[in-house]
C-alpha cells in the first residue's frame, strides 16, 4: 500500500495499520526509558513513503504540538537516528531517515567512541608521574575505547555481510579500512552512475530503481542548473563529470551529516566527496561561489547558494579543518 501523502496513515484489511505501528514503536521506546514521542517519530519516518517530512507535517500526523516535535527531533538528530533535510527555497525544517538507520547509528557511535579515546589521551598528557589514580583511570578509559572500537568494526563488517546475504540487491553501506575506519564501500552492488546519468533502470532490482529515482530527484533540487553554471568554472577539476560529486558534497553540507553517512544513491563514495571538498576548500571555491552569487536576497536559488557557502565555510573552519571522515 502506498503512502504518497506524508500525513496519511494507511490501514490494512485486518485492522493493523501504520498508525498502530507508530504507536507501538512509541510504547517500545518508552518501555526502555526513552521518550515515547521519539519512538513515534521513528516509527512514522520508517513507514512513510515521502523522502522527507516537515516539522508541521509530523505535528499534524502525530497530533502533537510543534514544540514537542522540535524537542524530539533535536534529540533524535543528535543521536543519529534522524537527519535534517534542507529544501532549496524553503525555510521549514524537514527530516528524513536513511534506509539503514541502524547501521548509520552504529557507525556514528563508533566515531563517538574514537572521540572519547582521543580526549582521554590528551588528558593523560596533563598528568604528572605522581598522579597514579587519575592516570590509571584515564588509561583504562583509553583501553576500553580501543576495545569497543574493535567490537564496532566487527559488528559493522558482520552487519554488511548479513545485509548482502539477506538483500543481494542492496549495496552494503559500511566497510572498514586497514585503520578500522567505517565508511561506505564501493565493492558491492551494481556499477555506480552519476545521478541523472542515462542508464537502463529497468534492468536494476526494484530497491535499486527506487534509490536511483530518489537520487536523481534530489540532485535536481540540490544543484539547480543555475547553481551548477556558477560553480562549474570555479572547480579546479571542472567538467560536467564533477556535477555528481558536487551534488554529493552539497548534500553532506546542507544535511549536516558526516561524510560516511552520504547515501549510496548519490553514486559517489564518501572518500571521494570528502577529498573534493578538501581540495575545493583549499582552492577558495566557496568564497568564489559567494562572489559569483551576488546578493542572496533576490531569488530562492541565490538564497540556497548562500546556505551552501555558509555551511561549507563553517565545516571548513571547524577544529582540524575539513580533513577527517
Amino acid at each position: 500500500m502506498g503512502w504518497d501523502d506524508p500525513v496519511r496513515i494507511g490501514r490494512g484489511d485486518d485492522g493493523w495499520s501504520r498508525e498502530s505501528f507508530v504507536e507501538e514503536m512509541g510504547l517500545l521506546w518508552e518501555a526502555v526509558g526513552s521518550a515515547r514521542m521519539d519512538g513515534r517519530i521513528i516509527g512514522y519516518l520508517i513507514v512513510t513513503d515521502a523522502p522527507y517530512v516537515s516539522s508541521a507535517q509530523l505535528a499534524d500526523a502525530l497530533k502533537v504540538s510543534a514544540g514537542s516535535i522540535s524537542l524530539a527531533t533535536r534529540r533524535l538528530t543528535e543521536a543519529g537516528f534522524v537527519k535534517r533535510h534542507a529544501v532549496p527555497g524553503e525555510r521549514s525544517r524537514y527530516f528524513r531517515m536513511e534506509d539503514d538507520v541502524w547501521g548509520s547509528f552504529l557507525a556514528g557511535e563508533r566515531r563517538f567512541v574514537e572521540e572519547q579515546r582521543q580526549l582521554g589521551e590528551k588528558a593523560l598528557e596533563l598528568l604528572g608521574d605522581e598522579e597514579v589514580g587519575p592516570r590509571r583511570r584515564l588509561e583504562n578509559m583509553c583501553d576500553y575505547m580501543r576495545w569497543i572500537q574493535g567490537a564496532h568494526r566487527d559488528l559493522l563488517e558482520g552487519w554488511s555481510a548479513y545485509r548482502r546475504a539477506q538483500r543481494p540487491d542492496t549495496e552494503a553501506p559500511y566497510a572498514t579500512d586497514a585503520a578500522g575506519t567505517a565508511g561506505t564501500t564501493d565493492a558491492a552492488g551494481p556499477a555506480r552512475h552519476a545521478p541523472g546519468e542515462e542508464q537502463d533502470a529497468s534492468a536494476l532490482p526494484y530497491g535499486r530503481r527506487r534509490s536511483l529515482a530518489l537520487g536523481t530527484a534530489l540532485a535536481r533540487r540540490l544543484v539547480p542548473d543555475t547553481l551548477w553554471e556558477a560553480a562549474a568554472p570555479l572547480l579546479p577539476s571542472g567538467g560536467d563529470g564533477e556535477r555528481a560529486v558536487f551534488t554529493a558534497v552539497v548534500h553532506v553540507l546542507t544535511a549536516g551529516c558526516g561524510w560516511q553517512q552520504l547515501p549510496g544513491y548519490f553514486a559517489v563514495s564518501p572518500a571521494t566527496a570528502h577529498r573534493r571538498f578538501t581540495a575545493w576548500s583549499e582552492a577558495g571555491v566557496w568564497e568564489g561561489l559567494r562572489s559569483a552569487n551576488g546578493s542572496p536576497d533576490r531569488d530562492p536559488d541565490q538564497e540556497w547558494c548562500e546556505e551552501i557557502v555558509t555551511a561549507a565555510l563553517e565545516r571548513r573552519h571547524r577544529p582540524g579543518g575539513p580533513r577527517g571522515l
